[in-house]
Protein backbone atom coordinates (compact mmCIF):
# COMPACT_ATOMS: atom_id res chain seq x y z
CA UNK A 1 0.00 0.00 0.00
CA UNK A 2 2.49 2.25 0.73
CA UNK A 3 4.93 1.24 -2.62
CA UNK A 4 1.44 2.33 -4.51
CA UNK A 5 0.79 5.67 -2.18
CA UNK A 6 4.84 6.72 -3.26
CA UNK A 7 4.09 5.59 -7.05
CA UNK A 8 0.99 7.99 -6.96
CA UNK A 9 2.39 10.75 -5.84
CA UNK A 10 6.30 10.72 -7.62
CA UNK A 11 3.33 9.94 -11.04
CA UNK A 12 2.04 13.48 -9.49
CA UNK A 13 4.76 14.98 -9.39
CA UNK A 14 6.35 14.18 -12.75
CA UNK A 15 3.28 15.79 -13.92
CA UNK A 16 3.71 18.82 -12.10
CA UNK A 17 7.23 18.96 -13.30
CA UNK A 18 6.04 19.32 -16.90
CA UNK A 19 6.25 22.92 -18.93
CA UNK A 20 2.78 23.71 -19.89
CA UNK A 21 1.91 26.37 -22.21
CA UNK A 22 -0.28 29.77 -20.89
CA UNK A 23 -3.26 29.80 -22.53
CA UNK A 24 -4.44 32.03 -25.41
CA UNK A 25 -5.73 35.47 -23.99
CA UNK A 26 -9.14 36.27 -25.61
CA UNK A 27 -10.30 39.83 -26.57
CA UNK A 28 -10.97 42.14 -23.75
CA UNK A 29 -14.03 42.72 -22.91
CA UNK A 30 -16.22 46.61 -22.72
CA UNK A 31 -14.58 49.07 -20.26
CA UNK A 32 -16.33 49.21 -16.84
CA UNK A 33 -17.89 52.09 -16.00
CA UNK A 34 -16.19 55.42 -14.33
CA UNK A 35 -15.23 55.42 -11.00
CA UNK A 36 -15.56 58.23 -8.32
CA UNK A 37 -12.40 60.84 -8.32
CA UNK A 38 -9.37 60.03 -5.98
CA UNK A 39 -8.51 62.67 -3.15
CA UNK A 40 -6.56 65.44 -4.12
CA UNK A 41 -2.97 65.12 -4.09
CA UNK A 42 -0.55 67.29 -1.47
CA UNK A 43 0.74 70.56 -2.81
CA UNK A 44 3.81 70.75 -5.29
CA UNK A 45 6.83 72.99 -4.46
CA UNK A 46 6.53 76.74 -5.44
CA UNK A 47 8.23 77.09 -8.65
CA UNK A 48 10.59 79.52 -9.93
CA UNK A 49 9.65 83.59 -10.75
CA UNK A 50 7.94 83.30 -14.16
CA UNK A 51 9.98 85.33 -17.31
CA UNK A 52 9.34 88.96 -16.39
CA UNK A 53 10.67 88.81 -12.86
CA UNK A 54 13.67 87.76 -10.29
CA UNK A 55 12.46 87.30 -6.51
CA UNK A 56 9.29 88.81 -7.62
CA UNK A 57 11.06 91.77 -8.92
CA UNK A 58 9.92 93.53 -12.49
CA UNK A 59 12.76 93.47 -15.21
CA UNK A 60 12.76 96.50 -17.26
CA UNK A 61 14.47 96.72 -20.75
CA UNK A 62 15.44 99.21 -22.54
CA UNK A 63 17.07 99.28 -25.95
CA UNK A 64 18.63 102.70 -27.49
CA UNK A 65 20.33 103.09 -30.73
CA UNK A 66 24.01 104.58 -30.54
CA UNK A 67 25.18 106.40 -33.51
CA UNK A 68 27.86 108.43 -31.69
CA UNK A 69 31.69 107.82 -30.57
CA UNK A 70 30.50 107.27 -26.86
CA UNK A 71 26.95 106.53 -25.51
CA UNK A 72 25.48 106.38 -22.10
CA UNK A 73 22.28 104.70 -20.58
CA UNK A 74 20.29 104.28 -17.06
CA UNK A 75 18.60 102.78 -14.99
CA UNK A 76 15.99 104.87 -12.62
CA UNK A 77 16.74 105.64 -9.07
CA UNK A 78 14.87 102.58 -7.40
CA UNK A 79 16.35 100.11 -9.94
CA UNK A 80 20.29 98.66 -10.82
CA UNK A 81 21.50 97.05 -13.52
CA UNK A 82 20.96 93.38 -14.32
CA UNK A 83 22.90 93.12 -17.43
CA UNK A 84 23.55 95.39 -20.72
CA UNK A 85 24.79 93.92 -24.31
CA UNK A 86 25.32 95.54 -27.65
CA UNK A 87 23.69 94.22 -30.52
CA UNK A 88 25.25 93.98 -33.95
CA UNK A 89 28.51 94.95 -34.30
CA UNK A 90 29.45 95.30 -30.84
CA UNK A 91 31.99 97.45 -28.82
CA UNK A 92 33.18 98.43 -25.58
CA UNK A 93 30.72 98.46 -22.32
CA UNK A 94 31.92 100.47 -19.30
CA UNK A 95 29.90 99.90 -15.98
CA UNK A 96 30.30 103.48 -14.65
CA UNK A 97 28.20 102.07 -11.21
CA UNK A 98 25.50 100.10 -10.42
CA UNK A 99 22.91 102.41 -12.32
CA UNK A 100 24.68 103.54 -15.38
CA UNK A 101 26.89 102.05 -18.22
CA UNK A 102 29.03 103.55 -21.28
CA UNK A 103 29.05 102.06 -24.61
CA UNK A 104 31.43 102.99 -27.39
CA UNK A 105 30.58 100.91 -30.35
CA UNK A 106 33.23 99.04 -32.35
CA UNK A 107 30.62 100.36 -35.47
CA UNK A 108 28.15 102.63 -35.85
CA UNK A 109 25.02 102.56 -35.59
CA UNK A 110 24.75 99.94 -33.24
CA UNK A 111 22.35 99.34 -30.32
CA UNK A 112 23.03 99.02 -26.40
CA UNK A 113 20.36 97.15 -24.08
CA UNK A 114 20.41 97.71 -20.81
CA UNK A 115 18.40 95.67 -18.31
CA UNK A 116 17.16 97.10 -15.10
CA UNK A 117 15.85 95.12 -11.70
CA UNK A 118 14.09 96.90 -9.12
CA UNK A 119 16.36 97.23 -5.80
Amino acid sequence: MRLRILLILAAFLLAACGQSEPPAKGEAGPPGPVGPPGPAGPPGPAGPPGPASANGRAIRVITQPCDQPACGLSCEENEQILNAYALNPGGVIGFVDERNVTFRPKERPAVLVLACIGK
